[in-house]
């Protein structure tokens, strides 16, 4: 790793770079800020290491240059005590510590080793993706890019990670990620739609059940908990789990243990539990739906995932990424007119709306190589009046428009939704599967 050091006293300076280098690293030593501003214009090091009082220029300055970097510099200040004001100036601005001088040599390798470490995650990330492992969420977004770096810093660390976001924004395609890079991606990851089991037996899909638990248990079976042991378990749309339930997660979560339906003795849990909500789970808990106990003991690390209307900037990257899935041959491609006119769309099904609008898009191209907006959106493009549709195009495109509607009026509710639209929450789900706006299934965004 290579390491900037900026510090003006030379008998600091000699024995700290001695320790880096010691430990490793390639380190470049410089006594004054213009000169360390100077080389940070041509130069992009893993990490900066420097004091805020210097000469030339101060170490604010040098934080700055450093964040300003693509993808920006870790920085650490080192600063004696009349500076702490300006060392607590520099936090703010995104450094990631700050030494009080005198430090011990630990102190610093204490740091610079745990850049090291997220420095390596990072690569990883970017290995996995260049060839195809799908680590990560796609886009050049500022939202998507701090994400991605977060998931580096977290992914080996044994935490509960709480993934907040809309429907189809991408929750199961980062806890895969962080599956993928963590310590239990030997494991199994076991993916559990809390939404989609009836309330009735998803304790015993989760826990598991032993024989006369109830009229017609007729044998043990095991549960999700057991079949994620030693991986990774992921609760999708915990908010959906029922109060008795909860009480039984939050024992397993703070014993790491758990007892099967109908038994008597506890079973050992070692696994990653990583839970995804599409609603703000703090409401549930005031509105008494959601234990608040067991919403601290998911709440460790919170990753939220913007919409994509909020991040359009993403569209194209995402585009060319589900290209190289559904069009290996590269026989198709997107204008940039119709890039911009999708870039105005609200997509309040996010990434998995994009998605299906695209697999529509290849399907109606016939013999068109440039996918037009009309492709996308039956019925929404421009020209769209040059292509014939079939009656019932036009009215699943009435539908879908609604439902969009609905969706986006309600931040992504279905159950609201439907209320809405004068529907079960049932037909809405069989409605949104049939136009391409289906709910979550394994290996699709969420």
């Amino acid at each position: 790793m290579q390491i900037l050091l900026v510090e003006d006293e030379r008998t600091l300076a000699v024995p700290l770079a001695d320790a880096l280098a010691t430990a490793g690293h390639d380190v470049v030593t410089l006594p004054d800020g213009a000169s360390a501003l100077a080389w940070l214009g041509e130069n992009r090091p893993d990490l900066v290491v420097t004091d805020v009082r210097l000469p030339g220029a101060d170490g604010l300055a040098i934080l700055a240059r450093a964040r300003q970097a693509d993808p920006p510099c870790a920085v650490v200040v080192m600063t004696g005590f009349a500076s702490i004001d300006q060392a607590v100036q520099a936090m703010r601005s995104g450094a990631i510590g700050y030494l009080q001088k005198p430090f011990p040599m630990e102190a610093l390798l204490r740091q610079v080793e745990q850049v090291a470490e997220a420095r390596a995650l990072q690569k990883e990330v970017l290995r996995l993706r260049q060839e195809g492992g799908g680590i990560g969420l796609t886009g050049t977004s500022p939202a998507v890019q701090q994400l991605n770096e977060r998931m580096a810093q977290v992914a080996q660390q044994e935490v509960t990670v709480l993934i907040t976001g809309p429907s189809g924004s991408g929750k199961e395609r980062v806890a895969r990620s962080l599956h993928q890079l963590g310590p239990g991606q030997n494991g199994s990851f076991v993916a559990v739609s809390c939404s989609a089991i009836p309330a009735n037996l998803l304790e015993g899909e989760l826990f598991g059940v032993r024989k006369g638990a109830f009229t017609g248990a007729d044998e043990d079976r095991e549960g999700l908990l057991a079949e994620a042991e030693g991986g990774t378990l992921f609760l999708d749309d915990v908010d959906d789990v029922p109060l008795e339930a909860q009480a039984k997660l939050l024992r397993m979560l703070q014993e790491k243990e758990y007892t099967p339906l109908g038994g008597q003795q506890a079973r050992p849990f070692h696994a990653r539990v990583l839970a995804a909500t599409k609603v703000p789970l703090q409401e549930e808990v005031e509105a008494g739906r959601f234990r608040e106990d067991l919403f601290y003991r998911l709440h460790v690390v919170p990753l939220n995932l913007v919409p994509l209307r909020e991040r359009a900037e993403d569209i194209g990257p995402l585009l060319g990424d589900l290209l190289r899935r559904y069009d290996p041959e590269g026989r198709f491609r997107v204008g940039k007119e119709t890039l911009r006119q999708l870039a105005r769309e609200e997509w309040p099904g996010n990434v998995r709306e994009l998605e299906n609008a695209l697999r529509r898009a290849l399907a109606l191209a016939g013999r068109a190589r440039v996918l037009r907006v009309e492709h996308f959106l039956p019925g929404g493009g421009g020209s769209s009046s040059h292509t014939p549709q079939l009656l019932k195009e036009i009215v699943a495109h009435a539908e879908a428009l609604a439902i969009r509607q609905a969706l986006a009026q309600t931040e992504g509710h279905r159950q609201k939704a439907a209320a809405q639209l004068g529907i079960s929450r049932k037909v809405l789900w069989t409605k949104m599967k049939e136009l391409g706006l289906e709910p979550r299934r394994n290996g699709e965004e969420d």
